[in-house]
């Protein structure tokens, strides 16, 4: 009886997540360019990053203009956790942030981002690079969080910060890619 009263729900979230699914399948192995020309922020303060994005393994949390991106760089200390693991694996992982926020918000992710003085780096592309140069970046925000391996190809796509399950995901990829030079080997 209880199989009876699930199934209607299980019918609307299979339908309502099959866009979803679809736009992983594609978004899955597309190889994605991260400029160097990006301006950074770490610890409040502007500064020039090198070497950074050739970590052999990176994981993106893109925010783009059609989040509160100043709502978003307010709240960065949600990441503190991810970072201090990425700091463990710093040789292997490294994690790019990326704001393109709105021309208008500019200003407010600086200040944001400044008053948290948030210890890890933050780039803004405040000319919108990082969308220009990959047009295959997926519209819907929740596949806005990916693992690239070392060629750049997307491996995992969501976003680990509240989904245990996913985070635990996320690290044994990471793992895997580790064990095999910064790829994730074939099943």
């Amino acid at each position: 009886m209880r199989f009876i009263h699930v199934l209607p729900l299980l019918i609307f979230c299979s339908c309502a997540n099959n866009r979803l699914v679809k736009d992983v399948e594609r978004f899955m192995g597309q190889q994605i360019a991260i400029s160097t020309g990006l301006n950074a922020v770490w610890n409040g303060r502007d500064t020039v990053l090198t070497g950074f994005t050739e970590v052999p393994i990176k994981m993106v949390i893109w925010f783009n203009a059609l989040d509160c991106t100043s709502c978003r760089a307010s709240r960065m200390y949600e990441w503190d956790d991810i970072v201090v693991y990425a700091d463990s694996l710093s040789q292997w992982l490294s994690i790019v942030y990326l704001f393109t926020p709105q021309e208008e918000d500019l200003d407010k992710v600086y200040a944001a981002l400044k008053a948290d003085k948030f210890d890890y780096p933050v780039f803004i592309d405040q000319n919108a690079n990082f969308v220009k140069q990959n047009p295959q970046l997926p519209k819907n925000r929740k596949l806005h969080n990916f693992l690239l391996d070392k060629n750049n190809k997307v491996v995992l796509v969501g976003s680990p910060l509240h989904n245990p399950a996913l985070w635990m995901l996320y690290k044994n990829t990471i793992k895997k890619m580790m064990d095999n030079y910064g790829v994730l080997p074939e099943k």
